[in-house]
């Protein structure tokens, strides 16, 4: 079992406060070669544990890290989801990194890609990765929608 979390910050900028936040994320061995792969965000006051299931493969691993992530950005910020297109574990530079590549659901043929390099786990770097293509389009939509604007 693997888990990373990140420290807590107490003084942050208002803008800072809109972005979500990555607090774990781990893959837990299942009987007959399943992982589990819980992955929790947070987005202002509102957190998230998401889960995603399958055999354990490395591979499908960074992929369930993906869609748990995705799941649980959908639950903390109420924004239509995005489409998961992919995932790949690629060396580069002598260092392992991760790429995932994400839709706008609702806006047709817009692709996004986050890519992380492996710090302590894959699966943190897929979460992680998730959580790079995300926020900067999240930040288009709140304010597209009025929410976040100063009172």
């Amino acid at each position: 079992m693997t888990a990373q979390n990140t420290p807590s910050r107490s003084a942050e900028s208002p803008a800072t406060d809109r972005r979500v936040r990555f607090v774990s994320a781990q893959a837990e061995r299942q009987p007959g070669s399943r992982v589990r792969v819980s992955v929790e965000v947070q987005f202002e006051d509102r957190s998230h544990l998401a889960q995603a299931e399958g055999i354990g493969t490395e591979t499908i691993e960074i992929r369930l890290a993906a869609l748990a992530t995705l799941e649980a950005i959908r639950e903390v910020t109420d924004t239509p989801p995005f489409r998961f297109v992919g995932v790949k574990l690629m060396h580069a530079f002598d260092a392992d990194v991760i790429l995932v590549a994400l839709r706008d659901a609702e806006a047709e043929g817009t692709r996004y890609i986050g890519a992380v390099p492996v710090r302590t786990t894959h699966v943190a770097a897929a979460a992680a990765a998730v959580m790079d293509a995300t926020n900067r389009i999240l930040f288009r939509r709140v304010d597209s929608e009025g929410a976040g604007q100063p009172d």
